[in-house]
């Protein structure tokens, strides 16, 4: 009996180990790729652009109690029937459209247009949009990208 009891609990605790790893994956300053990124994940950039070593696309993905410029907060993906990467225009549309609207409130708290956040998206490259990314994600940060503390999650700021 004690032994059919070990040999469950072996595996059980196996899960559990694997499933508290998984929950910190993107919280613990892991370097991440921007499409692979999650509602509710908050990050900062380190790409070459923005002053870092890595290359576009590619942020640093921290816990949100962490001093941090932005927070994940809606996702979408544009649908199977889009076969080729929208232009600029329609893409800043759906992105604005869908940034702005009710996932926006939802999530913060308040309409966007009584935020004190700014509202920015990530989009498919032509690059990434050739290797499957249809994934949209509406992003906040503060007007001057200062980084704060906390998550914007029902902040109603």
């Amino acid at each position: 009996m004690s032994t059919r009891t070990t040999l469950l609990a072996l595996p059980v605790a196996a899960v559990i180990a694997m499933g508290l790893t998984s929950c910190s994956l993107f919280s613990s300053d892991t370097t991440t790729a921007t499409k692979d990124l999650e509602v509710g994940n908050c990050y900062n950039t380190v790409s070459e652009k923005s002053g870092g070593k890595e290359p576009v696309g590619e942020v640093t993905v921290v816990d949100c109690a962490k001093a941090h410029t932005y927070e994940v907060i809606a996702q979408t993906t544009f649908g199977e029937d889009i076969k080729e990467l929208p232009n600029e225009r329609a893409i800043a549309s759906l992105g604005q459209g869908f940034c702005l609207g009710e996932d926006f409130t939802k999530y913060v708290g308040i309409e966007s247009g009584k935020t004190n956040y700014q509202v920015e998206y990530l989009t498919p490259s032509k690059d990434t949009w050739a290797k499957g990314d249809r994934k949209i994600s509406c992003v906040v940060t503060q007007g001057d990208k200062s980084q704060v503390k906390g998550s914007a999650k029902n902040s109603k700021k």
